[in-house]
């Protein structure tokens, strides 16, 4: 306890008359000891590189101005599709919300096709993998993120190379078929749609390319995770499973172009 009332008076110092990188500490400090008054709530290191990419955050907060918690996501997405560049194939996102996500893979690739696939019409049921037993987490309702497609096709209209697909998942996937992928961005929160993506997308991946799903580990969407684990036990990849609370697999040489699992 006196360690930390020691502390405390340190960062306040530092606060009241500390130099500019003191200051900065102590704000970090501060925040921190807050977030860890309302449970867990963990405020990470201080001095990130991707912090300072101006663009980056002006893009995101154009593009989700109601949304504070995605960027971390949102910039690893980009930098995936910076990493899946020189692998052959179009892209291709299943749940695209208001299109921000879309908009960053369209911006980095503008001369990769990117095809969209989203009802716009919010999730469709949950089913019983979808709910967990803890009232402390919410269940899914029926409509809910639903966005415009109208929305989506204003935030992409200098990408001619876009595609969106409305419908349901996945009554229109049949349409690209015959393509390749090099990127797949998963983003529907629910056990049947995402494993419905990963029988689709999966077999059709170009070797090293990826498959980004975003709410893989997230406790607000068990149907996801469990979807993911089931559809890839026994699979050559591993799930790697990112602090952002996505998962990302890079599809190995052995697993792309066989059979759906």
């Amino acid at each position: 306890m006196l360690i930390r009332l020691k502390n405390g008076a340190a960062w306040l110092g530092w606060l009241l008359f500390g130099s500019a990188w003191q200051r900065r500490r102590a704000r970090q400090e501060c925040a921190r000891a807050l977030a860890g008054l309302f449970g867990d709530f963990p405020i990470s290191e201080d001095h990130k590189l991707w912090r300072t990419d101006r663009e980056f955050l002006a893009d995101y907060h154009r593009l989700s101005p109601r949304n504070p918690y995605s960027q971390d996501r949102k910039y690893t997405l980009r930098e995936l599709a910076r990493f899946t560049r020189r692998v052959p194939g179009v892209m291709a996102e299943c749940g695209c919300y208001e299109g921000a996500s879309a908009y960053f893979l369209a911006r980095e690739r503008p001369r990769t096709p990117l095809h969209l696939f989203d009802s716009f019409a919010g999730l469709s049921e949950a089913g019983e993998h979808d709910r967990r037993p803890d009232e402390a987490h919410f269940e899914w309702r029926s409509g809910v993120l639903s966005a415009s497609e109208d929305t989506v096709r204003g935030v992409l209209r200098e990408f001619p190379l876009v595609t969106i697909h409305k419908g349901w998942i996945p009554e229109r996937f049949a349409e690209v078929a015959g393509e390749r992928f090099s990127l797949v961005h998963i983003d529907v929160d629910l056990y049947q749609p995402t494993l419905d993506s990963l029988r689709f997308f999966y077999p059709r991946m170009s070797p090293g390319g990826v498959i980004v799903l975003d709410d893989y580990g997230f406790t607000s969407c068990p149907g996801a995770t469990r979807a993911v684990e089931e559809f890839m036990a026994g699979k050559p990849e591993h799930v790697l499973h990112l602090p952002t609370g996505q998962g990302v697999v890079i599809v190995s040489d052995r697993a792309a172009g066989t059979a759906a699992g």
